[in-house]
């Protein structure tokens, strides 16, 4: 990957999860409930479902994308990501899929969406966990100086 710019997930509590942007550079500050998912294969249905629509998504499985995209495995009729911002902690750039048409960040691009990757999404997860069941609003920031 080329020189990333750094981003940062921030919670409603305060807490901080460095990592680095991939997709689209976004124009404001992504916010939406976090909802996390265990799902370790279907990363185009869980991020194309239009009941995550505006969510940060966080994927616990550790490495996201080496499927890349394809043009079957989507949960709406358009084919666009309905999510805020997704957040992984291995983003796969070498696609090894018989079906892929492109790679997952190629798609968010293609798409306008942003997501941040190198965060250590087994420490989120546990956070999440600990705070409760109740509704945690998480950012996307980009940050500015790299």
């Amino acid at each position: 990957m080329n020189a990333r710019k750094k981003a940062e997930l921030l919670l409603a509590d305060g807490t901080s999860f460095p990592g680095y942007l991939f997709g689209a550079t976004p124009t404001a500050e992504i916010s939406g409930a976090a909802t996390v998912t265990t799902n370790m294969f279907a990363y185009q249905r869980e991020m194309t479902d239009p009941a995550r629509k505006g969510q940060v998504l966080i994927f616990a499985a550790p490495q996201v994308g080496n499927a890349g995209w394809n043009d079957e495995d989507i949960a709406n009729p358009e084919g666009r990501i309905t999510v805020g911002t997704v957040v992984v902690r291995d983003l796969t750039t070498r696609v090894s899929n018989f079906r892929s048409v492109r790679s997952l960040e190629e798609e968010m691009t293609a798409q306008g969406m942003s997501g941040i990757y190198g965060v250590d999404t087994r420490k989120l997860v546990r956070h999440l966990s600990q705070m409760g069941n109740e509704s945690v609003v998480a950012t996307l920031v980009v940050k500015e100086e790299n």
